[in-house]
């Protein structure tokens, strides 16, 4: 008789992460991860102490998903690396509606860091380029994010058609006028 093979940490993670991805956060239970992998739930709890374990998982996996994204737009060179940045964030929430939903979107428990919630580059990357003191360029920076993240929720909740060109061109609209209005405070 063959031994039995053992569902480990890692199935279970990649298990989790494509609920999340295809049904959203709503659909991950330690049932559903166990139809997925077509076992019991007995090896999701020897492999976690509890969801929220798991949840943290497929969180951080979302988080690198996000951020090999805006670096691959980035490393296009279309655009100007802050912009690049919008771009991509942009079209996570496009390409990955339910992981956007699940990093910028869903109520978080209080205390509960995010790994997308360093903004810490690019207010760096804005205080370079305009020689910005850090509490101006924070300021910048949270407004552009206001913005980008106001495009991304209207197109991941269906409530906006706009295109890449349109997109580039408000991108570049609000970056100019903030950075204009803030150069004469």
């Amino acid at each position: 008789m063959p031994p039995s093979q053992k569902t480990g940490r890692e199935e279970i993670i990649s298990a989790a992460f494509d609920i999340v991805r295809e049904e959203g956060i709503r659909s991950l239970n330690a049932r559903s991860v166990a139809k997925k992998l077509n076992i019991s739930t007995q090896p999701v709890f020897s492999n976690f102490s509890n969801m929220e374990e798991v949840r943290a998982e497929v969180i951080k996996r979302a988080s690198d998903l996000y951020f090999d994204m805006l670096s691959a737009e980035e490393k296009k060179g279309v655009y100007p690396p802050l912009k690049a940045r919008g771009i991509g964030y942009i079209r996570f929430a496009k390409e990955e509606g339910n992981l956007f939903r699940l990093l910028f979107m869903d109520k978080r428990e209080p205390g509960i860091a995010f790994p997308t919630d360093d903004a810490s580059r690019e207010i760096g990357m804005i205080s370079d380029a305009l020689k910005f003191t850090e509490s101006k360029a924070s300021r910048m920076h949270a407004l552009l994010w206001f913005f980008v993240h106001g495009i991304a929720s209207l197109i991941v909740t269906e409530s906006l058609d706009i295109s890449d060109e349109m997109i580039s061109q408000a991108l570049t609209d609000a970056y100019m006028g903030l950075k204009a209005g803030l150069q004469d405070e």
